[in-house]
């Protein structure tokens, strides 16, 4: 619009100056027109050209020229001037030049003025249009297009709310109109999207965005929050039993008990087929806890006949329990699953002994501590020749800082729950071999799992010369494939190993493993050891064993000997070897037997050396 209008007055101040500058020539042609019949009246010489000249200062130049004759001429024309040449009455001709300079030097000017007027009024003309076209179309059009962008983006909020009476006008109110219906739609949808049409709770969809945003907001301001999942004990029995119209209604009966008292405390959803979830805000685990109870009471309480209906709970918290919410919806699963095999009717809080779950939070956590410099640091415990009293080998035993209080069994049993195992062993064996300066004619006793034991991490850490390392196979895991097991202790045994079986009598190391394995040292657990000289069914159970090793060429190590009267005993019947706090508790590096103790082992081993295991202690010592 600009270029145009800056066209029209180029092209009008064009035509003006050319205008202007006819007339101009026009005047000039009369002026000499009207000089050269002044001429012709007067003489025609060169007396009369100068008082031609004299009496029109506006020529420039005049000159008389005669056939045959001399020209006379005063002045010369100039480039550009108008020339007028006339006939004279007596022969030849009169020529007369006019300066147009000065008259185009003033016609330049006045058109650079008006080219500037005219530019100056189409700018303000203009200007004036974008404003008015701006105001009135342009504008309200972006305002348009913007609103539409945003109903396109899902904000269905946007109105225009124009009042105009044009077309405009008209577009605005049917857009406003558009999207407030728009709205009332997806209202709808969303409701529907989020209600359980059976119990008018929140449904499965609207539970996981409300622990999603009450997540995001606990994290956001450090504040605890917890999750409760509740389900309705044997629901499937009542519903066959009773019908699925008595079922259905029970749920409702349910959900308006549970939604009633939980009201303003937290989110109540029904998350499942009898199974219903509560997002409880700024609740920590004693207050969760107090909540799930009453929650669950309100469920058992909404049943048509009083008595008649059970609920368990499981609760889990934030950050207590989980530091995610997928982690602690998962947990409070568990929980519940704990509550209905632990008896059913009763809240359970999440505990990492009783509840099951692995979830990628607590594998990456535990990982963490495992990984640590020093994670793991080993301790040894004397193993005690009973003839002699001195110190035949030592077990390694495993100790952790990062969770204080928590027995060792506690930090295996949980890596292996997260296939971590292996790895926890494989550690606990390189720093249990790299300890320096293990007595001399002493043997290693280092605690190896079937299912670690078949690693390539536990592979990687042992040496090539395995002569004077016990290799004990530990009892936490049942050994389904007794002869896999046998394959993989083989190679141990050509390389110089001797295989011990921990904890015999006890947990899944029964006599028919210890024979499928043919282990050089049986390990008689601590509740066989305890009290033995109160019991004579131990006392023979474990002179059973002792002749059950000698004929199998092995050697029995008592485990736990505690009191002087236990290890006594356990002389008497012919146990080879024993360790325990009564010999030598653990300690860093190769702590010292009990003096007592070594005193009593050897008065009583030579006041009755018929009992010694034959051939026990020797085959013992060619393994160191």
């Amino acid at each position: 619009m600009l270029v145009v209008a800056v066209t029209c007055v180029y092209v009008a101040s064009q035509k003006s100056a050319d205008a202007l500058d006819g007339a101009y020539r026009d005047s000039a042609r009369r002026a000499l027109s009207a000089a050269a019949t002044s001429f012709e009246r007067s003489a025609p010489d060169a007396g009369g050209l100068r008082a031609l000249m004299r009496n029109h200062p506006e020529l420039e130049s005049a000159s008389i020229r005669r056939p045959g004759g001399r020209d006379v001429s005063i002045g010369r024309p100039t480039t550009g001037a108008e020339v007028l040449v006339d006939s004279l009455s007596g022969g030849g001709e009169l020529a007369l030049s006019y300066d147009m300079r000065p008259e185009q030097r003033l016609l330049a000017k006045r058109n650079r003025s008006m080219l500037i007027a005219l530019g100056i009024l189409a700018m303000a003309a203009l200007t004036i249009l974008t404003l008015i076209l701006g105001r009135r179309i342009f504008h309200p059009l972006d305002r348009l297009r913007s609103a539409t962008n945003a109903v396109g983006a899902g904000d269905l909020t946007t109105r225009l709310g124009w009042h105009r009476r044009d077309e405009l006008g008209q577009l605005a109110s049917d857009f406003d109109a558009m999207a407030a219906h728009l709205e009332e739609h997806r209202r709808g949808l969303v409701d529907l999207v989020h209600r359980d049409p059976l119990t008018e709770l929140p449904n499965h969809r609207r539970f996981q965005e409300a622990l999603a945003e009450e997540y995001d907001r606990a994290r956001g301001e450090g504040r605890p929050f917890a999750v409760v999942l509740l389900d309705i004990d044997e629901f499937k029995r009542i519903n066959e039993a009773r019908g699925h119209p008595y079922g259905d209604e029970l749920l409702g009966a349910a959900a308006s008990g549970l939604g009633a008292a939980m009201r303003n405390l937290g989110v109540v959803a029904r998350v499942g087929g009898d199974e219903f979830g509560v997002v409880l805000p700024d609740a920590d685990a004693s207050r969760a806890f107090a909540l799930a109870e009453a929650a669950r009471t309100a469920v058992e309480q909404a049943a048509p006949v009083s008595g008649t209906l059970r609920c368990s709970a499981g609760v889990a918290a934030y950050p207590e329990d989980a530091k995610s919410a997928g982690a602690l919806l998962q947990l409070a699963a568990g929980a519940l699953t704990w509550a209905k095999e632990s008896g059913r009717g009763r809240v359970r809080r999440y505990d990492p002994e009783h509840v099951f779950v692995v979830t990628d939070e607590q594998r990456e956590d535990f990982a963490a501590l495992i990984a640590r410099p020093q994670a793991v640091r080993p301790a040894f415990q004397p193993i005690v020749a009973m003839a002699s009293g001195e110190p035949v080998g030592y077990e390694a035993l495993a100790r952790f800082d990062g969770k204080p209080g928590l027995p060792p069994s506690w930090w295996f049993s949980q890596a292996h729950r997260f296939g971590l195992g292996a790895a926890l062993e494989a550690e606990s064996a390189r720093a249990a071999l790299a300890a320096p300066s293990r007595p001399a004619g002493t043997f290693l006793s280092i605690n190896l799992s079937p299912s670690a034991l078949a690693s390539a991490e536990v592979a990687q850490q042992l040496p090539a010369d395995l002569r004077g390392l016990v290799i004990e196979i530990t009892e936490e895991e049942r050994v389904l494939d007794v002869e896999g097991l046998q394959r993989d202790l083989e190679p141990l045994r050509a390389r110089g190993a001797r295989i011990a079986v921990d904890d015999a009598g006890e947990g899944y190391a029964g006599l028919q493993q210890v024979m499928s394995m043919r282990a050089d040292i049986i390990k008689l657990d601590r509740a066989l050891v305890a009290d033995v000289h109160a019991d004579p069914a131990k006392v023979a159970l474990i002179g059973s064993l002792v002749h059950f090793a000698r004929s199998t060429g092995a050697a029995i190590c008592a485990e736990g000997i505690e009191t002087l009267e236990e290890l006594r005993v356990l002389i008497h019947l012919g146990v080879a070897y024993g360790q325990g706090w009564t010999l030598g508790r653990p300690g860093a590096r190769w702590p010292r037997v009990n003096a007592e103790a070594a005193r009593l082992c050897r008065e009583l081993r030579s006041a009755q050396p018929t009992i010694v295991p034959v051939g026990a202690a020797g085959q013992m010592r060619r393994g160191a």
